[in-house]
C-alpha cells in the first residue's frame, strides 16, 4: 500500500515537473506591458486641460481662504488691542471665534468641492484610458498590463512601457485647442 502511494506520488511529481517547463514557457511568451497613469494625466492634452481647470479653481478658492484668514488676523489684532474685561473686548472675541468657525467650515467645503471637481474632471479621462487599455490589450495580444504606479513593480524594461501609445490614442479622442 505504501509502495502504491509512493508510486502515485512520484507519478504526480513527474507530471508536475513535466508541466513546469510548459507553464514557464507559456509565461515566457506572454506579452506584458506597463503604463504610468500619472504620466498619462500630466502629458495628455485632456489631462493637461483638466489639470489647468482644476488649478484655476484651486487657486481661486485658496485666494478666498486667504482673504478670510486676513480678516481673522485683523479681528485678532483688534481683540488683542481692546481693553481687557470690557464689552468691546468680549464682542471682538466672540466675532473672532465666529469667524474662525466659519473659516473651518469654509476650508472643509473647499476641500470637498476640490475633490468633487477633480473627480469630475478626471472621471471621463480615466474611463477613456481604461477603454484604450482594454482595446490595446486585445488588439496587440497583451497577456498582462500593469499600472506602474500601483503595481509594486520595482524595475520595468522601458521597452514594455506603453504610456506614450496610450497618450497618443487619448489625444486622438480628445484633441486639444487648435493653434
Amino acid at each position: 500500500m505504501a509502495r502504491k502511494l509512493l508510486a502515485v506520488g512520484l507519478g504526480a511529481a513527474a507530471l508536475l515537473a513535466g508541466a513546469g517547463p510548459l507553464v514557464a514557457q507559456e509565461a515566457a511568451t506572454a506579452k506584458i506591458g506597463v503604463f504610468n497613469a500619472d504620466r498619462i494625466m500630466a502629458e495628455s492634452q485632456a489631462g493637461q486641460q483638466a489639470l489647468a481647470l482644476f488649478n484655476q479653481l484651486r487657486d481661486q478658492r485658496l485666494s478666498d481662504l486667504q482673504v478670510q484668514e486676513e480678516e481673522i488676523n485683523n479681528l485678532r489684532q483688534q481683540a488683542l488691542g481692546a481693553t481687557p474685561n470690557t464689552l468691546e473686548a468680549a464682542q471682538l472675541q466672540r466675532q473672532l471665534e465666529d469667524r474662525m468657525l466659519q473659516m473651518d467650515r469654509l476650508q472643509e467645503d473647499v476641500q470637498t468641492e476640490l475633490a468633487n471637481r477633480q473627480n469630475e474632471l478626471t472621471g471621463d479621462i480615466t474611463q477613456q484610458v481604461g477603454q484604450i487599455i482594454e482595446t490595446m490589450g486585445q488588439e496587440e495580444g497583451y497577456s498582462l498590463l500593469f499600472n506602474a504606479i500601483q503595481s509594486g513593480l520595482v524595475f520595468v524594461d522601458p521597452a514594455m512601457d506603453i504610456t506614450p501609445e496610450i497618450i497618443r490614442r487619448l489625444d486622438l479622442i480628445n484633441p486639444g485647442p487648435g493653434p
